[in-house]
């Protein structure tokens, strides 16, 4: 994808685009995936990686979560203790060569200390973004995308 005036072509623009019927078996396992998580069934979660979890929390600055123990302990056990009830408006999906991304907004009551964020019963409506990486149709991980400093204020 070069131009005359510019010779820069983006990473992947070669890759041919999912046809419709990978893009709605990628759609099915994220909408399983993203109904268990919703429902906090984390072994339904889990479930959607069958060569096992791997989980991206960008703002977290950490190495990737590994596997279903890490991903309960690293990521979920805290969340669902901070956030137990909590809503995750879908309002954009796109599909590349090997993701889908959905962009959501989150929305829920603070009920514990989060990431060093106190409690103070606030709550946080803020944008993230979750790509989906697939190999063909199996979802091997999940990168998260959202601004630790938006959560930070409204809870503050």
């Amino acid at each position: 994808m070069a131009t005359e005036e510019h010779a820069f072509t983006l990473p992947g623009a070669d890759l041919p685009q999912p046809d419709e019927d990978l893009r709605k078996r990628r759609e099915a396992v994220v909408i399983e995936h993203t109904v268990a998580e919703g429902a906090w069934d984390i072994d339904g979660v889990i479930a959607t990686f069958p060569r096992g979890g791997v989980y991206r929390v960008i703002p977290f600055e950490e190495s990737p979560l590994i596997g279903e123990e890490a991903i309960k302990k690293g990521y979920f056990a805290e969340l669902q203790k901070a956030f137990p009830v909590a809503d995750h408006s879908l309002f954009h999906v796109h599909h590349t060569p090997t993701a889908v991304i959905v962009e959501a907004q989150f929305r829920a009551k603070q009920e514990a200390d989060w990431r060093g964020i106190p409690n103070h019963g606030k709550t946080v409506d803020a944008p993230v973004a979750i790509f989906f990486h697939f190999d063909g149709d199996v979802l091997i991980d999940e990168t998260l995308y959202f601004d630790m400093a938006t959560f930070a204020r409204q809870l503050a």
